[in-house]
Parts: C-alpha cells; structure tokens; sequence
C-alpha cells in the first residue's frame, strides 16, 4: 500500500508540472502561430487569405497576409526560441538583417514604407505600410512592435 501511494503522488506531481509547463508557455504566448494570429484578425472582422511567398529577408518559411491591398508577412519558426534569437539579428530600424552564426550574413532593405515588425510566440510579422487600423490591429494583437518606424524614431 505505501508503494502505491508513492507511486500515485509521484504521477500527481509529474502531472502537475506538465500542465504548469504547457500554461505557462500558453501565458506567454509561446505557443501563438499563424493560425491563432489568422483566427485574431478574423475577429477583428478582416476579410483575407493567406499565400505562400519566397523566403526573404529572414532565412525562414514565410506566408503572406493579404488583406485588401494590403499585405502582412508572416515569417514561421518551429518555437519561440528560434523566433527569438532570429529578432535579434533585425536592427531597431527594421531595415538590416544580421546573422551572427559561422559566417557573418547581413542583408539591408529598403522598404517601399515605413516597416513595423512584431513578435510573438513562434511568429515574426512584418507590415510595410501605414495603414492606422491595421497597425493598431497589430499593437494589441502583438504588443509594441520590436522593429521598425516607430522604434527607430
């Protein structure tokens, strides 16, 4: 009988710090992707389609929002990490890429208008352009770009 009850509080206690681990990340938006960002801007009444475009500027899978004459890129990783460390390498003027691995790798754009970057969980998203509510849209879906016009300035 103790050897069950030690059992059942070792599988208790295991549970526990799964689910702990799979909330906290859920809190943070570690695990927010391109279909929860879709399924966001759906409900802010946006009528649009998501493309498949050529990797550019960030050395990853990128997809296209388009949202009238508008476009949003999205650029994927496969966890936040990732994300992350990829974010780093954008200057605050969102206009240079620098990848500091073996070999140094830098890529600088001149963007067509004003470029907003945001992150979350395992996404990047670029919006070139100054269209208020689809930036607003961005601010609360995202929070302050990390990236961009309003950075830099």
């Amino acid at each position: 009988m103790k050897n069950l009850t030690k059992k059942i509080v070792f599988v208790a206690v295991v549970l526990w710090v799964v689910f702990a681990y799979i909330y906290r990340n859920d809190i943070n938006g570690n695990t927010f992707d391109i279909n929860k960002f879709e399924s966001e801007m759906k409900a802010k009444n946006y009528e649009l389609k998501i493309i498949n475009v050529k990797q550019e500027f960030l050395p990853t899978t990128r997809k296209r929002m388009i949202i009238g004459e508008e476009a949003v890129d999205i650029y994927l990783y496969g966890n936040n990490k990732k994300m992350e460390n990829d974010a780093k390498n954008i200057d605050s003027g969102g206009c240079e890429y620098t990848s500091k691995g073996d070999i140094l790798n830098s890529v600088k754009v001149s963007w067509i208008s004003e470029p907003h970057f945001y992150k979350k969980g395992k996404i990047i998203v670029l919006y070139v352009g100054t269209n208020e509510k689809i930036i607003s849209d961005l601010k609360e879906i995202f929070g302050e770009e990390f990236a961009g016009t309003e950075k830099y300035n």
